[in-house]
């Protein structure tokens, strides 16, 4: 790392993208896709198409899409992610449609079976009015009776792991240190990265805000959804308010888009 602090400031994930999966080796994408498709065989059997929205280098879709044989469009909003999901699904021999979505604007065509935003995807919308908009445009998105499952970091999780996001490593060329923040008044959860990657450092402000489970279940229904499950954390239990994590499964009401 530059010892004098003055690594350039970049966007996020510009170039955290070549050593995401090293800062995220300590997530087991292959349980979380276990679970996924679990929910996916339990609400939409019969699914063929699936949208992920936010979903990086991929490593959720590898895992996902070889369990149901899916129709599977990766989407992220930053290049440079999308570039090492493209490596990785040559590598891998996995059949991904791969294409650059800001989750903020989807795009209503094609529609899909399924929509999926997840780890913390929602969080990264500041304000619940973006949520809204979210909501509305993956509904947008799916055909009638489609299913968007999404999860959303609570308040509790950062309450209760309080200095769970500090660390730092190497993988090769890249280098990173992590640190982070989480106000309780604004629920503002704030993570620094400071990056090198060769003779290159930059550092990556990375801003989340932490929404209760109340608060996204107001904005569910004026968006034309019925909520079909609302699950605590990784299991089938009910989602409570005390829930650090909450996958949702919504359906689309209605027949139009």
């Amino acid at each position: 790392m530059n010892p004098t602090g003055s690594d350039d400031a970049a966007a996020p994930y510009s170039l955290l993208a070549e050593g995401y999966d090293a800062v995220m080796e300590h997530v087991d994408y292959e349980a979380w896709a276990d679970y996924v498709f679990a929910l996916l065989q339990e609400h939409a059997p019969g699914a063929r198409d699936v949208l992920e929205l936010g979903g990086g280098t991929g490593s959720l879709a590898l895992a996902l899409q070889p369990l149901g044989g899916y129709r599977y469009r990766l989407s992220d909003a930053a290049e440079p992610m999308l570039a090492v999901a493209r490596r990785k699904a040559e590598a891998e021999e996995v059949p991904l449609g791969i294409e650059r979505v800001d989750f903020r604007a989807i795009p209503s065509e094609p529609q899909a079976d399924v929509v999926l935003l997840l780890y913390d995807g929602l969080n990264y919308l500041l304000e619940a009015p973006e949520v809204a908009r979210l909501l509305a445009g993956a509904r947008a998105a799916l055909r009638p009776g489609g299913v968007f499952l999404f999860d959303q970091s609570t308040p509790v999780n950062s309450i209760n792991h309080p200095d769970g996001f500090d660390d730092a490593g190497d993988a090769g060329a890249f280098r990173y240190l992590r640190s982070s923040h989480y106000d309780p008044e604004t629920r503002l959860h704030t993570t620094v990265f400071r990056l090198g990657l060769g003779d290159r450092t930059a550092t990556e402000t990375h801003v989340q805000r932490a929404y209760t489970k109340a608060e996204v279940e107001a904005l569910i229904a004026p968006a034309g959804f019925r909520v079909e499950a609302a699950y605590d954390g990784f299991s089938l239990d009910p989602a409570h308010e005390a829930s650090e994590r909450v996958h949702w499964v919504l359906r689309k009401e209605g027949g139009g888009a």
